[in-house]
Parts: structure tokens; sequence; C-alpha cells
């Protein structure tokens, strides 16, 4: 269950029993003086047995992962697994730093960490150049605080583009877990720098777009992430009236199909709904302030935009040897509703990704939803890490 070459290595297993899926992983991505290794798992595993087996399996190397809301195999989409890969130490420079307490978070903090990872990284001798480095985070997705986290490191990392996911629980929405130095870790993020010797390409790709249809945020709490009234309606009937739906069809899968946007910049943004509440509000991926102009979204062919983002990738780094793929938990579930999972699955596999279905996506700065959102590294060493 294992693939890759070069340096690279990509793996999976799909036992359910912690042992088994750490001594099959660990089978397929380890390699000779790693320099950084990630797995991506179901939060249905017994996460204290398999954080002892990883540990025990993966020894002194400094693996890091989370949970999921699906995983993205070398295989294709796949639920209830753990995936993951490894770059060899000869590729790559990576420090990684764990933030803890997110749920306290102050900007001066989480500077203060991005400081002390691109000095350690610079300790190292490794050359930060832009185009041969970026960050990735991972990032507890039940958190309310992925925003200011962000924007903390984001105005310190020089121009290093940072990209990353928030941990999934398989849409239980309760609790999301981090894993770092053999313990899985709630209310906590980790922030990677890697200086990597290969050509890489961040991208940011989603399938909507604004149309004309507008509605007013007029009631929110944004340090919640509630939206408490549209137009000033209640939010659940208003919402459920303006897409033609009662509001008791109102599901994760028909969010995914009817998500809103924003317009930042010029440029329009998901901003996901996260569910229902009983009490007639909305529950956001993001936090939405009142004032907020919301558009409906319409969609465009997934199939037809992952074509279209290779082949971008492509034409510009060559062939991808392995990519680290953020793909919103809506845009499975869409895919799943319209019967196109396993052709989205197959052209990931196509293009070597591993990663999973993510609670939001980071890119440039932002954290944004239902995207796919990640890092391509390409075939060809062309530099010293």
């Amino acid at each position: 269950m294992t693939s890759g070459r070069d340096g690279i290595r990509r793996g999976y297993s799909l036992s359910r029993d912690p042992a088994v899926a750490a001594s099959e992983l660990h089978a397929a991505i380890t390699q000779p003086d790693i320099g950084l290794a990630v797995f991506f798992c179901s939060a249905g595993y017994d996460l204290d047995r398999l954080a002892a087996e990883i540990g025990r399996r993966f020894g002194e190397v400094d693996i890091i992962g989370c949970t999921t809301a699906g995983e993205i195999t070398p295989v294709g989409y796949r639920d209830g697994a753990i995936t993951g890969f490894s770059i060899a130490a000869a590729d790559c420079n990576a420090v990684i730093a764990r933030i803890d307490g997110l749920s306290e978070f102050q900007i001066a903090g989480g500077q203060i960490i991005a400081d002390a990872l691109l000095a350690r990284l610079a300790q190292r001798g490794a050359d930060t150049r832009l185009q041969h480095s970026f960050a990735m985070l991972l990032i507890d997705g039940m958190s309310a605080n992925q925003e200011t986290v962000l924007s903390a490191i984001h105005g310190r990392m020089n121009g290093i583009p940072i990209v990353g996911g928030s941990a999934g629980d398989d849409l239980r929405l309760l609790r999301t877990h981090v894993y770092h130095q053999g313990r899985f870790h709630t209310d906590a993020a980790l922030l990677t720098l890697v200086r990597i010797r290969r050509p890489v390409k961040m991208f940011h790709s989603q399938h909507f777009y604004g149309t004309d249809t507008r509605m007013v945020v007029t009631g929110a709490d944004p340090v919640r992430r509630i939206v408490s009234e549209i137009n000033a309606e209640p939010a659940v009937p208003e919402y459920a009236r303006i897409v033609g739906l009662d509001p008791r069809q109102l599901t994760p899968a028909i969010f995914a199909e009817h998500p809103v946007m924003v317009k930042v910049g010029g440029e329009f943004f998901v901003r996901s709904i996260q569910r229902a509440n009983p009490d007639g509000s909305l529950s956001f991926f993001c936090a939405i302030d009142e004032g907020v102009v919301l558009r409906l979204a319409r969609h465009e062919d997934i199939v037809v935009q992952l074509h279209a983002l290779f082949g971008t990738i492509r034409a510009e780094i060559g062939p991808p040897e392995l990519v680290i793929g953020f793909d919103c938990v809506l845009r499975n579930l869409e895919a799943e509703r319209r019967q196109l999972r396993h052709v989205a699955g197959r052209i990931l596999t196509e293009n070597n990704v591993v990663g999973f279905s993510s609670y939001g996506e980071q890119f440039a700065g932002m954290l944004v939803n239902q995207t796919f959102t990640g890092i391509a590294i390409g075939r060809t060493r062309d530099g010293a890490a």
C-alpha cells in the first residue's frame, strides 16, 4: 500500500485496527533519513491507541498529523482510513512548532512562534527563498480562532506562502485533533516551515461563482460564527426561502450545494454553512459579521475544474510527485451527492494527491471554505535544501 520514488513516498491503510493501521502506514512511507512525515486519519480510530502505535513505529521521526472528515489516499477518497507521506531529508528541511491554547490565543504569541520557526530554519543553513519555501498549518477545526492565528503568522512569514487545512471529526462537529510528539492534541495547531529542493506550486481552487441573489446579515455573533438574522428575519427560514427549500430539508449536503459567497478585493470567496441550529440560527465555518452582504453561489462542474487545475499545475512544474491536498468536506459531500466522487477521486490519484477533507482551508493568510487548496511538489530536484 505504498507508492512514490526518489525521496517521496505515499501510503495508506484501510484497517480499522490502530496497530495494523500504524504498521501498514509505517511500511508504506518509511525511508532512510526522513525530513518530513505527515499523516491524516479518521477521527473514528481509538486515538490514544493509534497515537501509541504511531509513536512506537516511527520512533525518533518527528511525524505530525491530524484527524479528518474523510481521507484522500493514493487510491482516491476513503472514509475511516489513515494516509500519509514522507519526504527525504535530502529533499527538504522542515521545522515544526505546536501552538497550544488556541481558545486564548494572542497575536503577539503567534508572532513570537513564527519568528522562532524562521530562526530555527535559518540556523540549519536553509535558504528560505520564496520559490522554494512554504508553510503548512494544521489546526483544530473546531477552534473559533483560525482567522486570528492566520493573521498573526502570515504577517511574520516574510512572504512565504501559508497553506493548510482545519482538522475534522467525520462531521460530528465535536472535537478535532492534531498529532505531535506522540499524542493527539485539541485546541492546538501545528505550523511547519519547509524549504524544499523541488519545484512547488501553491494553489487555491473553487468551482463556485457569485450570483445576483443577495442577502444581508442583520444579526450575528462573529466570535461564535453564528448568524441569527438574514434580511431582518430568522436566519434558517430566510436562507431556506432564498434557496427554495423547506427549513426541515437543510442538511450538510444541502449546504454543500447552496453555499453563500462574499466579495473580498474584487474576488468571491465561499463562506460555508456548518449547520442549522434549533433556535433558527446558522453556524458557519468562518466568522461572519453583521452588515456583510452575502450572495448565493452557483456551482460549475467539479470534475472540469479539477482537470483544469491539474493542467495548470503540470504546465508550471511538470507532473507532480506529491500534492498535499486540503479539500473542504462540503466538496466531498457534493461530489458524493452528484455521484462524481469516484471520478474526482481518480483524478486525485492520477496526480498523486495525499490529503484530507477539512473543516476549512488556509490560503494566503485567509481562512477559506469549499475549496481544494494545497501544495504541489514536482519530480525534478532543482536546488539545495
